[in-house]
């Protein structure tokens, strides 16, 4: 069994230099953990790992997220919670997250990661989807989920997950922060319009981590809609991190490395390395405002544009019988971002672009923007 010292040295985020890090994505302050935390160990099968074991200790450490959630929910601890994640390769298929603590955090990090610092010299663990008759099947690697109706966070609420320095491949999606599930989120209309459907799942942060071959180009053929999905889920944190080759081969538009929708706001996505997506990049729908995009890097991006703009107002419901009506996002900013070229192509990327056009316009009746804001705010953009 392979012992392990833990080294997280707890400081608040310091102004710290910028360090070499892996795929050409630069390493800097991390947000800091709390003095006190509850803690659960992960290792590979090949270091010991097993469901078996307790995961409250270095020489138990467990081998699945799914595990992982039970140690914790059986716990119930009243503070934050670190997951320490040996190097090694886990092969998982997906984890349905419902647990979180009001007023903390769970941290889900690669072992050796010093808080404020960078990568740990051993590197990131990896996460390879399974497979089945030699193909992975469609899944997400991690799904943030309200829980059910008698628990304190089905109305949602900050949930605070942190994941930090993780390597995840070969699989249909990476993470998924959903406030909408097991919510009604439609209201009586004809036809009927989106309704927020929860406080969300709220006040989580993605860092330093990396996405790899993301989408049915490598997995059972399912569609995959984005690396990270944001569905009523608001004030994220996506910073420093790498989306390389996130492609669907069959419906190539449908995939983004980050979609964010319906009523998912004040998220701030800044530093990250976007590489070959058969789609637009980033993705922004439907009443999901205050978004910051801000000096990250696009290159071989696909739609017509590195960042969309898009809502399906009543024109649009008519086209398309069964989708519900939308609203414009407003106060988006796009900026200071370095974009390249177009998917499978030399040509020079867009960067932006919208649907229905219009940087007022709101989407038609029980739909608005405040006068002071427009849909999407650009500057600085190479």
């Amino acid at each position: 069994m392979l012992r392990r010292t833990r080294s997280i040295v707890l400081t608040s985020i310091a102004a710290a230099g910028l360090v070499a890090a892996a795929a050409g994505v630069v390493t800097q302050a991390a947000p800091a953990l709390a003095a006190t935390t509850f803690n659960v160990y992960m290792a590979p099968s090949a270091s010991g790992g097993s469901d078996a074991h307790t995961g409250l200790s270095t020489s138990s450490p467990v081998l699945t997220m799914s595990r992982v959630q039970a140690v914790i929910r059986a716990a119930a601890p009243a503070t934050d919670v670190v997951v320490d994640i040996l190097q090694g390769s886990y092969t998982v298929g997906e984890t349905d997250w419902t647990y979180y603590i009001p007023g903390h955090t769970i941290s889900f990090m690669a072992h050796g990661y010093v808080s404020g610092g960078g990568r740990p010299a051993a590197g990131d663990p990896i996460f390879t989807n399974t497979t089945s008759g030699g193909v992975h099947p469609a899944a997400w690697w991690f799904k943030a989920l309200t829980p059910g109706a008698s628990d304190p966070f089905h109305n949602g609420g900050t949930t605070g997950l942190r994941f930090y320095y993780l390597r995840v491949r070969d699989y249909t999606g990476g993470i998924s922060f959903d406030g909408q599930t097991g919510h009604t989120y439609l209201d009586s209309q004809s036809p009927p319009m989106y309704i927020k459907p929860s406080a969300g799942v709220n006040g989580n942060t993605v860092f330093g981590m990396s996405f790899e071959q993301i989408g049915n180009a490598y997995t059972d053929g399912t569609w995959g809609y984005a690396t990270i999905l944001f569905t009523d889920s608001s004030s994220n944190t996506i910073d420093n991190n790498t989306f390389d080759h996130v492609v669907n081969t069959t419906n190539p538009g449908a995939i983004h490395d980050l979609y964010i929708t319906h009523f998912s706001s004040s998220n701030t996505v800044t530093r990250n390395k976007f590489v070959t997506v058969s789609s637009h990049s980033v993705k922004v729908r439907d009443r999901s405002n205050f978004t910051v995009v801000e000096s990250n890097t696009f290159n071989d991006t696909g739609g017509n544009a590195a960042y969309r703009d898009e809502f399906c107002d009543l024109a649009c419901v008519q086209a398309n019988p069964g989708t519900p009506r939308q609203c414009a996002s407003y106060d988006n900013r796009f900026e200071n971002n370095s974009i390249g070229t177009a998917y499978g192509s030399s040509a020079s990327q867009a960067t932006w672009s919208m649907s229905p056009s219009g940087l007022t316009y709101a989407g038609g009746s029980g739909c608005s923007i405040p006068s002071q804001y427009q849909r999407l705010i650009t500057s600085g953009n190479t």
